[in-house]
């Protein structure tokens, strides 16, 4: 005797139906492109957003060494020689000016680039070089603050820190030669 269910089927005629109905769903794959594109959207979206993200910075920075290295440089030429004698005509600090426009001039709508320290080294001893006295060394500091990254709050989405700007300085030094 076959045992029937609250609708008088046969109970077998039930489960054969479910295991056709659950053989039929798992060949079926007319969704899988859709659901395999749905889980590797937000990588690709988190790969391009790092991708973006990173080449900004990057290029940034490499403005800022730039500016600074030429900024140094060309002190070392426009600056007299005798920084460092007891009788110079001018200081370092007379250059503020010069140097500080020179690195604003790299700045952007979201990315500055300011004067962080202007400063002289005299190195070596009294007659060891050329000239009598100690060479002197132009010492630039500027600092980079990156704000408002566009991608930040993407990062967030995917397990990132909350990053609301970037700060770091960037130091060159060049010998002074003189004009």
């Amino acid at each position: 005797m076959t045992s029937c269910n609250s609708t008088g089927e046969p109970m077998t005629m039930i489960s054969r139906h479910i295991r056709q109905t659950a053989r039929r769903f798992l060949r079926a794959d007319s969704g899988a492109v859709l659901v395999e594109f749905a889980i590797l959207l937000p990588l690709t979206l988190a790969v391009f957003a790092l991708i973006a993200e990173g080449g900004r910075l990057f290029w940034s920075y490499q403005n800022a060494i730039t500016g600074v290295r030429d900024t140094t440089r060309h002190l070392g030429r426009i600056a007299p020689s005798d920084l460092c004698g007891a009788g110079s005509s001018k200081s370092i600090s007379d250059y503020t000016t010069f140097v500080s426009d020179s690195l604003t001039a790299l700045s952007t709508p979201k990315i500055e680039v300011g004067l962080d320290t202007l400063d002289t080294v005299c190195v070596g001893e009294p007659g060891e070089y050329r000239g009598g006295n100690r060479v002197a060394v132009a010492v630039v500091s500027a600092k980079l603050t990156i704000t408002e990254l566009p991608f930040a709050p993407f990062f967030q989405l995917v397990g990132g820190s909350d990053m609301a700007q970037i700060e770091t300085t960037v130091t060159d030094r060049s010998r002074v030669f003189g004009p």
